[in-house]
């Protein structure tokens, strides 16, 4: 059995947004970093779904339950491989963060699995991590990047892996990933059906849902409650969630096998 920790749970931006007083919320449950997930195998394997720049953070404190000032015993110092959802900011603007995580696995390389287009944008905007760069890349972590096609089934770390070519509406396109009877699904709009062909008997859905109005990039409450009703998971969680979704307000509307997200909550993926 493997364990996914969601290690961020927010949008581009975080949760609360500071500078607007009015939109602040103090309830923990509300505090949310940008989105990303942790699967820890049985063995010890780590498999970082996206690298945001909030990944030292996610790192440091997966489970949100340190303390701050004692050793983080629940740190994360081992990576196996990376899923990538796509290139912009919010999902991998952390990836100089896996330096040190290659620092302290002695080396060893670390690949990252995602689209073409997304990986080759990686590439580009951050080539030291790759081996261009010169001097400068005697630092950098071994990384690789593997390009997955749609559909097809990758093992990565032992997982079975399935990249589903998504919209994410005007902002281009995502990868989608069904991992054994787990599916993670953040910034879309849209899946036509060869993606969804992918997407059924699913125990764990994890669903973009940024707020209750529509939004031209990413999925609104209708239409991520649409989404749940056609594919049917056992359980769904709620993620990518921008301040407008307070927890109290959405956790007694909310129809059964759904839950909002938290930072550090976890579910169990089959092995």
């Amino acid at each position: 059995m493997w364990e996914l920790i969601i290690t961020g749970c927010g949008t581009s931006h975080g949760n609360p947004p500071w500078g607007y007083p009015e939109l602040w919320s103090i309830d923990p449950r509300d505090a949310r970093r940008r989105s990303g997930g942790v699967l820890r195998g049985p063995a010890g394997e780590v498999v970082l779904i996206d690298v945001g720049p909030d990944l030292g953070v996610q790192l440091r404190d997966p489970y949100k339950t340190w303390d701050g000032r004692s050793y983080p015993a629940d740190c994360i110092t081992r990576c196996d491989g990376v899923l990538l959802t796509h290139s912009h900011a919010d999902h991998c603007h952390g990836i100089n963060e896996l330096r040190h995580v290659n620092r302290l696995m002695g080396g060893a390389g670390i690949p990252i699995f995602g689209l073409a287009e997304h990986l080759d944008a990686l590439r580009q905007m951050f080539g030291y991590c790759f081996g261009a760069g010169g001097a400068y890349a005697q630092s950098n972590p071994a990384l690789s990047t593997v390009a997955m096609r749609p559909g097809e089934a990758h093992t990565v770390a032992g997982l079975s892996v399935t990249a589903v070519k998504m919209s994410h509406g005007s902002a281009g396109t995502t990868a989608g990933f069904r991992i054994n009877d787990m599916a993670w699904l953040t910034d879309l709009k849209s899946i036509d059906p060869a993606g969804m062909a992918h997407l059924e008997g699913l125990e764990v859905l994890v669903l973009d849902m940024l707020r209750e109005s529509v939004h031209p990039t990413h999925l609104s409450w209708a239409e991520a409650e649409a989404l749940i009703d056609r594919l049917e998971p056992r359980r769904t969680i709620l993620t990518h969630m921008g301040h407008e979704v307070r927890y109290a307000d959405w956790v007694s509307r909310l129809p059964p096998g759904v839950v909002l997200a938290m930072d550090g909550m976890t579910a169990r993926v089959s092995a």
